[in-house]
């Protein structure tokens, strides 16, 4: 097994491994390795206790525990356990999430034990460049295990540089649990020919886990529109994913405001709160504005939208995640959600993630 010595060894040499951008030294042999254990969206941190009461523990924070939007009652985007690097065990080394943190003006034996996952060459590379932050490394202690190691020369270079790239390292973490997820759901997709069906009137892949039902669909004449719901029914987790497409005019589409409003349409006219009373529906809460960010989808350039949704008589409620994208092929404008009611479930992160593995994993 290539062991993180070797591998920054390697990495050191061929000045791909220490980088300022995204920089993922690469697997080594698993073979021998035991599978990563631990809790989906828990993040165990190694580094000085001094450190972890500063600024450098400060910025981490304000990393990964910032706050997820999209939540009601304001859940953090992971939840962090601190670990003293001089009484690592074997357990939590095996954790499916792994931050190990040093400046090296730190001389405390918490700070030297995390500097020795570390070779000669490579602190000695960061003490000549201020620019090197970060380390990626998969696999490194168990299977389907993440580790990334944040560095500096001094705490307050190292913190500054977290704060500055708040999003590339939270999106680090969010893109391993997808795929964690992604993989879970490919063993246990539906047996029926939803998927097929959806493929064949929708022009689009979904990887639907068992369990979820068609609910409803609605196309124009001229099929340019279209509107797709499926759901997965659930006394304790409800879960929703849609789909709406209509022609792509211009930019003024992926406005906050036009994509808010589509929403509240798409709601109005389909997302009943309660069946029997068609003038029940859902709107987006108006009292929490939703969040938007620029995002990818296929690589088409996207906006994510996280925010609350309620029925306009306030009986239900709960979170959704969302994308819209442009295609050029097809014309469209696309608007994908999952959104889910879970009233019994004081948390509601691990169910978003789930519904953004599946929105992710969609094919057009």
């Amino acid at each position: 097994m290539m062991t993180l010595r070797q591998l920054i060894g390697v990495a050191v040499v061929s000045m791909l491994g220490w980088a300022c951008g995204s920089s993922e030294g690469g697997s080594p042999n698993t073979s021998n390795l035991p599978a990563a254990r631990g809790k989906t969206g828990e993040i165990i941190v190694v580094m000085d206790t001094a450190q972890w009461s500063g600024e450098v523990g400060e910025a981490l924070r304000s990393v990964y525990s910032a706050e997820l939007p999209g939540t009601l009652r304001g859940e953090r985007m992971f939840s962090l356990r601190k670990a003293h690097a001089t009484q690592l065990n074997n357990v939590l080394k095996q954790h499916k999430n792994l931050v190990f943190v040093v400046s090296l003006e730190r001389n405390s034996p918490a700070s030297q034990r995390v500097k020795s996952f570390f070779p000669p060459e490579g602190l000695q590379q960061i003490a000549q460049d201020s620019s090197l932050f970060y380390q990626v490394v998969p696999n490194q202690f168990a299977v389907g295990q993440m580790v990334v190691f944040l560095f500096g020369q001094t705490d307050k270079q190292l913190a500054n540089h977290l704060r500055v790239n708040r999003r590339k390292l939270q999106d680090i973490f969010a893109e391993t649990e997808r795929k964690r997820i992604t993989q879970g759901l490919s063993k246990v997709r539906a047996k029926d020919n939803l998927e097929e069906k959806i493929a064949k009137t929708h022009n689009i892949q979904l990887l639907l886990p068992r369990g979820f039902e068609f609910v409803k669909e609605e196309i124009s004449p001229d099929k340019k529109s279209g509107f797709l719901w499926v759901r997965m029914p659930d006394a304790e987790v409800d879960k929703s994913l849609i789909l709406a497409y209509k022609p792509y005019e211009s930019e003024k589409q992926f406005s906050n405001d036009s994509l808010i409003a589509w929403r509240n349409s798409l709601g109005k006219a389909h997302l009943y709160g309660d069946p029997e009373k068609p003038e029940t529906y859902m709107i987006t809460e108006p009292l929490e504005p939703p969040t938007l960010r620029e995002s990818t989808v296929n690589n088409n350039y996207a906006k994510e939208m996280r925010g609350l949704w309620r029925t306009n008589n306030a009986v239900m409620g709960g979170s959704f995640l969302s994308y819209s994208f442009a295609d050029a092929k097809t014309g469209r404008i696309y608007y994908y959600e999952g959104f889910a009611y879970a009233p019994s479930r004081n948390s509601k992160r691990e169910i978003i993630r789930e519904l953004e593995a599946i929105l992710r994993a969609a094919k057009y």
